[in-house]
């Protein structure tokens, strides 16, 4: 396993880096402290219960609301580029349209979440990450990595990504605004405000770009409006979000058009609550989502090709948790019905329902055992089971080993059951894809530094691909054999200051992810499955420069299968003064040409600055 040279440019980002942070050394050492990140225990929805970090028995990334602000991004979507084994293909940055894909699966196998609301697109996972979430409103997100069929049910295939809000009783006004480079600007304010135990939140967002090239210009709208209501035995939140989205296409589904175009508008409530019944807790969930979705091949001759979809999904979940000597218990349902209404699919719905259990042993002596599975039924296939099994074993009170084995499925989107253009065709007889996953880890915290090690295997069966034999045919939906994949992942985190009061480097993250597919069927060109990142290798460094300007660099090398390699290198500066915060942003320092998905280039060079006040 080897990684090809990179250019003696890459090589001098690193060198300048090196230089700065051993010049600030001088610097810092007689100057007041440095940034520092609070990295205290907290707890996660990783599993039905939540738990502390610190007892996981599975891969799972947790961004949380102190990293989320030393980020060089503009948009939530855009936060998950810096988190290693997950690869987010864009084809326009600033939330405009990306795919996540975790450990090698493709955009369509990943789930995404708010609060613990499914918000995957039934018409096309292109569409799972147009969701109305701002990063003012973010309090940490949560990645799991691996299968959580058994947890979540469909869709949760090679991971998933909950956007947990913040439902903090304060009354607070923040505003911001920011502009930059190619035409863009953006404007936001949030309004917070609380009686006693009523908390609301509302935000407006804009923002705008001319674009980086022809035909890559955006105009984005969010409204969301956040509701948290406590008693004395729990609470009750609701969600309501609105993201509006127009935007010039270049090329991002076919070359041979670039003047495509798209308008999006989706539409999210939901109302949920937890309620404590003496030993039992009570848990349920309300939720709709509708999707519009207007593609035109040519933006100036809209009536040449135009598809208008409108897709809808309703759901219902009920959970019931019980604490007993053993551990916890947690068991209930969910029914959910989506629809779609589209010039080019037709009309078609679907209902889906399961039933889950899920058993947490915590009560043994430095073993924690989680037993669970989901019982699942939809409108192409009977009732089948999805079990898991999680076993965490503490070692001393640094190190933990883990080891999860689990199975989980993906079913189709309508796109691809019954899509066709002149290029593309759905196919109506796809079966629902299957895995068997296998995960063991081991993690060492200590206050200087954390390290993590994973490996994993995952058996995929009927994996849904675009395939085509040759240039000139259609590419068509199709259940490919059968793919194995492999890999490990290495995350190091240290922080500095603990040891050394005013050293200027207050973080450093390394993260290394390899992953290895290999695909059973050989006859066929792929247009997705096997478009996977090799090689990631992701650096992190926090520190501070004169006048206590914060710097927090973001150095990314890349191999994808099938292309080149590109290293990245990202730098957010930011200033706080009283109630003012300061910042620029500037992406693909370097200028370099690059791209996720083939054809469509990505922005070079770009810098934006902005400034925050709350009061």
């Amino acid at each position: 396993m080897t990684i090809k040279t990179i250019t003696i440019k890459n090589y001098f980002t690193f060198f300048v880096v090196t230089i700065i942070i051993i010049f600030n050394l001088n610097e810092k050492i007689f100057s007041q402290d440095t940034t520092r990140y609070n990295l205290k225990e907290i707890i996660i929805t990783a599993s039905r219960r939540p738990v502390l970090s610190s007892s996981l028995n599975r891969s799972l990334i947790v961004v949380v609301d102190s990293q989320i602000n030393k980020t060089p991004v503009n948009s939530v979507a855009d936060l998950l580029q810096y988190t290693g084994g997950v690869d987010l293909q864009t084809r326009g940055i600033n939330g405009v349209q990306g795919d996540v894909n975790i450990r090698g699966g493709t955009f369509e196998q990943t789930l995404i979440l708010i609060d613990g609301i499914k918000i995957t697109d039934p018409q096309t996972g292109h569409h799972n990450l147009n969701i109305p979430i701002s990063l003012d409103i973010t309090e940490r997100i949560e990645i799991l990595k691996g299968e959580g069929s058994r947890i979540h049910g469909p869709n949760a295939f090679s991971g998933a990504v909950n956007f947990i809000t913040k439902k903090e009783l304060i009354r607070k006004l923040k505003a911001g605004i920011a502009a930059g480079q190619n035409g863009f600007y953006s404007g936001s304010i949030l309004g917070c405000y609380s009686w006693e135990n009523w908390g609301n939140k509302i935000l407006f967002e804009k923002l705008k770009s001319n674009g980086y090239r022809e035909n890559t210009e955006f105009d984005i709208f969010n409204i969301i409006y956040t509701s948290n209501l406590s008693f004395s035995s729990g609470v009750m939140n609701l969600y309501f979000g609105l993201t509006n989205k127009r935007f010039g296409a270049n090329s991002f589904y076919s070359s041979k058009f670039p003047l495509q175009a798209e308008y999006t508008k989706m539409k999210l409530l939901s109302i949920g609550g937890e309620f404590e019944l003496n030993r039992f807790t009570v848990s349920p969930k309300l939720y709709w989502r509708r999707n519009n979705d207007e593609f035109v091949l040519n933006k100036f001759n809209p009536g040449f090709y135009r598809n208008l979809h409108e897709t809808n999904v309703y759901g219902v979940e009920m959970q019931l948790s019980y604490k007993y000597s053993l551990g916890d218990i947690s068991f209930g349902g969910e029914f959910i019905k989506d629809k779609i209404i589209s010039t080019n699919l037709n009309s078609h719905q679907r209902e889906k329902k399961g039933i889950f259990l899920e058993h947490n042993f915590n009560k043994l002596k430095n073993i924690n055992i989680v037993l669970s599975g989901f019982a699942y039924n939809y409108s192409f296939i009977d009732w089948q089971f999805w079990p898991g099994l999680d076993i965490g074993y503490q070692l001393t009170g640094n190190i933990r080993f883990h080891a999860s084995v689990g199975k989980a499925f993906r079913i189709p989107t309508y796109t691809e059951l019954y899509y066709i253009d002149p290029v593309s065709s759905g196919n109506a007889n796809l079966k629902h894809e299957e895995t068997f996953n296998f995960e063991s880890g081991i993690r060492f915290d200590h206050s200087l530094f954390e390290f993590n090690l994973s490996l994993f295997f995952k058996d995929g069966k009927n994996i849904i691909d675009w395939v085509r034999v040759s240039d000139n045919a259609k590419w068509k939906a199709e259940n490919i054999t059968r793919t194995d994949t492999k890999g490990y992942e290495i995350n190091f985190f240290i922080k500095p200051y603990i040891y050394i009061k005013h050293f200027p480097v207050s973080l450093i993250n390394l993260s290394y992810t390899f992953i290895d597919s290999d695909r059973k069927t050989t006859n066929f060109q792929s247009r997705y499955v096997l478009d996977y990142l090799k090689h990631q290798l992701i650096l992190m460094v926090a520190h501070q420069f004169f006048y206590d300007i914060n710097f927090f660099w973001y150095m990314r090398l890349e191999k994808r299968v099938a292309f080149a390699n590109h290293f990245l290198t990202d730098l957010r500066l930011n200033k706080t003064i009283d109630n003012f915060d300061l910042y620029i942003n500037i992406t693909n320092l370097l200028n370099n040409t690059y791209e996720d998905i083939l054809g469509v280039p990505l922005p070079q060079r770009w810098i934006i600055g902005g400034l925050k006040f709350n009061l």
